[in-house]
């Protein structure tokens, strides 16, 4: 089949050899508007089909939501939220204790997305200076009181965890951590105040947590969450 470069609209004529890289010849209504060598690269690339470029929507989220991921076949995400300091009462063993102070927190979850549920298969708690935007260079320190690992891995001992149907019943999830019974695991290792537990709830009641007594682990936020996810 012979092409006629007399046609009108663009015609471009590629010759390939064995020796050298191809040839094109661009043609305007038969008119030569340019010629050139190119790469094999080149011409291959002006043969694949356009690219449809998709989104992706995440669920609703919690309002304090720091970070959010997924799977590409949506069967496991990862979620952080921010919880900002506070005070509350909480149980040491069988005594209630209050106004305990508690820094800005870092609260991780990994779950699982079976049908319509999700199910929470690890929780992770982190602190952070109270003060300040929090970023990807934001240092992470321990948790400063118990239950919860060296490596951040939240210890929930008897305490029941429910199936989530969506993702922003997660902001529930951090109050049943709060509101569990506080033992002395883990504790040893968690901050830098050299204080028994009881002793140290009983010096900060009704103060602000001090950040001295936080335990560096050398990771900023962004090691961290990509750590975990």
């Amino acid at each position: 089949m012979s092409l006629n470069i007399e046609d009108e609209g663009n015609v471009q004529i590629i010759k390939i050899s064995d020796f050298n890289l191809p040839y094109v010849e661009d043609y305007q209504d038969g008119i030569k508007t340019g010629e050139g060598y190119h790469s094999h690269e080149a011409i291959a690339n002006a043969f694949k089909p356009p690219v449809e470029l998709g989104s992706f929507a995440t669920p609703i989220l919690p309002r304090s939501t720091l970070y959010y991921s997924e799977v590409t076949d949506g069967s496991k995400c990862t979620c952080f939220l921010e919880i900002a300091p506070h005070r509350r009462s909480i149980y040491y063993h069988e005594a209630l204790v209050d106004e305990v102070p508690f820094p800005r927190l870092v609260f991780g979850f990994e779950l699982l997305h079976r049908g319509d549920e999700y199910v929470i298969t690890r929780a992770f708690l982190g602190a952070c200076e109270s003060y300040g935007v929090l970023n990807e260079d934001s240092e992470i320190y321990l948790f400063p009181y118990s239950n919860v690992r060296s490596d951040f891995v939240v210890c929930w001992g008897g305490t029941e965890r429910p199936i989530l149907t969506r993702i922003s019943q997660l902001t529930t999830i951090p109050e049943l951590f709060f509101n569990s019974t506080n033992s002395d695991c883990y504790y040893n290792t968690a901050n830098s105040s050299n204080l028994p537990y009881r002793e140290l709830l009983e010096t900060l009641k009704g103060k602000d947590f001090p950040e001295e007594y936080l335990k560096k682990s050398g990771k900023t936020l962004f090691n961290w969450v990509n750590e975990l996810i």
